[in-house]
């Protein structure tokens, strides 16, 4: 196998950043935790400031002066030697000649569904504010734009991009007569958006296509995707979902078809061909949205995931898995299937282990998720959670299915890429149009959909500081690249009033509150930027990113306090494939 370090890459033709140069030295100087982390974002800015030559606000905060001191007895005891001198490199090396270290893990985070009101309504009913976001204190923040090459459903074979993302529109305040979107940026945003594929594609590949394709081309041809390039470097490989594992978005990291629709020759992809060493998500036969056994349902139960048009796996290949008789290419062994929550908790503690490739899904209905199913008629109150619904408890969390991959995969000595989704955030976004995807009984309001929405946010937020937790245990951000985000827009949730109040933000009511919040009720995805975090080695390859600066984006999503800077999705592949294979992020010219 390929070792993860060591190795030479492309060569570096430019002087390093020097506010890049900085943070590491901030980064080194102040420790390799997050904690560490708040005072070296707090004293970048201040030399963001200095470096510009206009200091325009004071350095107050006695952390500050003690990070920028930090950092200054830094550079003089050696640290200076990070910024070359007349065209060398700190080892003497002509600069050309200077390689990029390869990162040994590559963990991409997605929170399916979720705009900016998303994460700010979770945040403050889990914390009571933002600053218990785990990623809150990532040094690398900014928004993404989604949008797909077209909104065709099928290969146009063309290269013309039909969509794209205007940020004068995007903030338009005009009025307009609509009921549901009631200000002319509202309308824009909605009209052409991305569905999950073809979003998940651009993620996964770094190329612009039609709608519902995965991993395809506009001409339908196969392209290149993250997984196979970490999987040719020798690393181990998995996805994790809370929705059907050969749903749109993991399909993309384990597939590559024509239609998502194409469920069964999907799965059947992601289980025989070698790609993955460990799938994760809902999609094995058995129960229902409640997790109640198929044989055993009461008269007005839901038999979501009991009938035989649920199924996303082809029942041959499912009775080939269970019985131990599936062996995907290039492997020794056979999936192993873990199913009960007992077994991936076990898994999670490092208590089981498996030595083969690992198929893990939850005893829940096979084409549902989780817990955004789940029926209140059937489990009962619980004033602690959002909706006020129970939640299933033989059904795990997202935390513990990431906790189980990633004690599966980091046995790998060459290191592992991973996909985690929280996939469930955007079917209760969905439900924000009773006639779109409504489960939970009758349609008065959507402050059920609002519930649910908050209920899987957290649920995914829990999965990023687990893995946060994981990085600064056992490994580093010196060798492990974190990347978080959404794949698009759905429903643009703001706050209560936004429909006469353009933009207005969610209103945070504190915690444990259900904070003020209201959907566009159009039950689709939008053309927003979503936000994106980046933290660990290779993270400052977005900085060469950059599209653009909105704005609009920059007033009124404080929620990632940038200055407006935008990349858009498939530039996650282009930092993700440059810190595996040791490459220069290659710049654009602005």
């Amino acid at each position: 196998m390929v070792t993860s370090d060591g190795h030479q890459g492309k060569e570096r033709a430019q002087k390093p950043d020097r506010r890049v140069v900085a943070r590491a030295s901030c980064l080194r100087t102040g420790g390799d935790s997050l904690s560490a982390v708040w005072i070296c974002r707090e004293a970048m800015e201040s030399m963001r400031v200095v470096l510009k030559g206009k200091v325009r606000r004071p350095m107050a905060s006695r952390r500050t002066r003690l990070a920028l001191a930090l950092m200054m007895a830094g550079w003089l005891s050696g640290c200076a030697s990070e910024v070359p001198q007349e065209g060398r490199t700190d080892t003497g090396a002509p600069l050309q000649q200077r390689s990029l270290a390869k990162v040994r893990n590559v963990i991409l985070m997605i929170n399916d569904g979720a705009g900016w009101g998303a994460w700010d309504a979770a945040a403050y009913w889990q914390h009571g504010s933002r600053a218990g976001l785990p990623q809150a204190a990532f040094v690398h923040r900014y928004g993404m734009s989604t949008h797909p090459l077209n909104t065709a459903t099928v290969p146009t074979h063309d290269e013309v991009s039909r969509v794209g993302y205007d940020p004068v529109r995007a903030w338009d305040l005009t009025p307009v007569d609509d009921e549901r979107l009631s200000f002319a940026a509202y309308r824009y945003l909605n009209a052409e958006a991305v569905d999950s594929a073809a979003a998940a594609t651009a993620l996964a590949s770094g190329i612009k296509t039609y709608n519902q394709a995965v991993n395809v081309d506009n001409h339908g041809r196969p392209v290149d995707f993250i997984t196979q390039v970490a999987r040719r470097l020798g690393k181990a490989t998995g996805v994790v979902t809370s929705v059907p594992f050969a749903h749109a978005t993991p399909a993309a990291f384990g597939a590559q078809n024509p239609s998502r629709r194409a469920h069964r020759e999907i799965g059947r992809q992601m289980l025989n061909e070698g790609m993955l060493d460990l799938i994760i998500g809902t999609g094995a036969p058995g129960f229902n949205v409640n997790g109640t056994p198929c044989g055993q349902l009461q008269a007005d139960e839901s038999r979501k995931g009991c009938r035989a048009e649920d199924a996303y796996l082809d029942p041959e290949d499912w009775e080939r898995l269970s019985q131990g008789r599936l062996v995907p290419a290039g492997a020794a062994r056979p999936w192993q299937v873990v199913r009960s929550r007992p077994d991936f908790e076990a898994l999670a503690r490092g208590e089981r282990r498996v030595d083969a490739p690992l198929f893990g899904s939850p005893e829940v209905a096979d084409s549902g998720t989780l817990q955004q199913g789940r029926e209140a008629s059937i489990l009962g109150e619980d004033a602690a959670t959002p909706s006020g619904v129970a939640f299933i408890r033989s059904v795990p969390t997202l935390q513990t299915l990431t906790l189980a991959a990633l004690r599966h995969l980091a046995r790998d000595p060459d290191g592992f890429f991973l996909m985690v989704e929280g996939g469930a955030t955007d079917w209760a976004a969905h439900a924000s149009r009773c006639d779109s995807s409504w489960r939970h009984g009758a349609c008065h309001d959507t402050q059920v959909a609002l519930a649910r929405l908050i209920e899987e946010s957290i649920d995914f937020n829990d999965a990023v500081a687990a893995v946060v937790a994981w990085v600064e245990k056992h490994s580093s951000w010196n060798e492990t690249l974190l990347i978080v985000t959404a794949d698009h827009d759905n429903s643009m949730p703001m706050g209560p009033d936004a429909q006469t109040v353009p933009f207005q933000p969610v209103e945070n009511r504190g915690r444990g509150r259900m904070p003020g919040i209201s959907f566009r009720p159009t039950g689709e995805h939008s053309n927003a930027l979503v936000p994106l975090w980046a933290m660990g080695a290779g993270a400052e390859g977005f900085e060469r990113r950059i599209r653009g600066r909105d704005a609009g984006f920059a007033r009124h999503v404080t929620l990632i306090g940038n200055d407006g800077s935008y990349v858009d999705n498939t530039d996650v592949f282009v930092v993700m494939r440059a810190a595996l294979t040791g490459e220069r992020v290659p710049a654009l010219s602005r």
